[in-house]
């Protein structure tokens, strides 16, 4: 029985691509209100979980929940609107729009866009993309892009392609949100920004789980990290209890990893 506490869980979620596993994750459960890393070294599976949890990618079997509604099958369009939404490793900013522009698509009501509403529900339609053009120059101050509302995507520097993702993200109003290596990208200064709004967001009621290479990141401001290693997750706890895993040292460094450590600290003493 899930709690009451628990915004997603994945049971028994399996992706293969031939005969290599890449996603085998029995159970998982991510608690509202919380930050959680999702590490492993390269090729572990962390952003091919991401794809399915998010509906880009359809798993061979197993059963994903978010708010207690099943959505396993449903596109990714579907998952966004119901509030779980997720960023990029490589930013999906559009170069030939505005700042502006690029928040406006990710808004939740388009009433416009529908043929018959054009001609019988003007007023509404008005309000609707006065009130969509509002909540985005919101973001857009709340991120620091605001001066950057008419600048065009492609002209914008890596860290400020990730806020503005991270913005855009927002637009849909979510409780839960996936970033897939954040800092990846970020001269340090923004860096801190985007960690800062993240623990805001998080103080302010929302969830994330995150992908991140940065073990400093990982330890400052995660509540939990749950590690994967050929698809399967090997460790999951507080900060402190996976970084002295030694599961985790030998997925990362190989299975003689702590042998070697010890050798070379054992070096250094004498």
């Amino acid at each position: 029985m899930k709690s009451s506490d628990t915004i997603l869980s994945c049971t028994h979620v399996r992706k293969h691509f031939g005969g290599v596993i890449a996603v085998d994750v029995d159970d998982l459960e991510i608690e509202r209100e919380s930050i959680t890393a999702l590490i492993g070294p390269n090729g572990a599976g962390k952003t091919t979980f991401f794809d399915i949890v998010t509906g880009f990618l359809d798993p061979d079997s197993g059963q994903i929940c978010f708010e207690g509604v099943d959505i396993t099958d449903k596109p990714a369009h579907s998952i966004a609107h119901g509030g779980l939404v997720r960023t990029f490793q490589l930013t999906r900013i559009l170069n030939k729009m505005t700042v502006l522009e690029n928040m406006l698509l990710a808004a939740p009501n388009q009433t416009g866009e529908r043929v018959g509403n054009t001609f019988f529900r003007r007023s509404t339609i008005a309000t609707q993309e006065r009130s969509n053009a509002d909540q985005a120059l919101d973001l857009l101050d709340r991120f620091s892009l605001l001066p950057l509302k008419d600048e065009y995507g492609g002209r914008l520097s890596g860290g400020q392609k990730k806020l503005l993702e991270l913005a855009r993200a927002l637009m849909s109003e979510p409780t839960m949100v996936l970033l897939d290596e954040p800092m990846a990208g970020v001269n340090p200064a923004l860096g801190e920004q985007l960690l800062q709004y993240v623990l805001e967001l998080r103080d302010e009621g929302m969830t994330f789980l995150f992908v991140e290479h940065d073990m400093d990141i990982v330890m400052r401001i995660s509540d939990r990290v749950v590690v994967m290693a050929t698809g399967e997750i090997i460790a999951d706890g507080l900060p402190a209890e996976v970084q002295a895993n030694p599961a985790v040292l030998a997925a990362y460094l190989g299975e003689h990893a702590e042998e070697d450590i010890a050798e070379a600290e054992e070096g250094l003493d004498q």
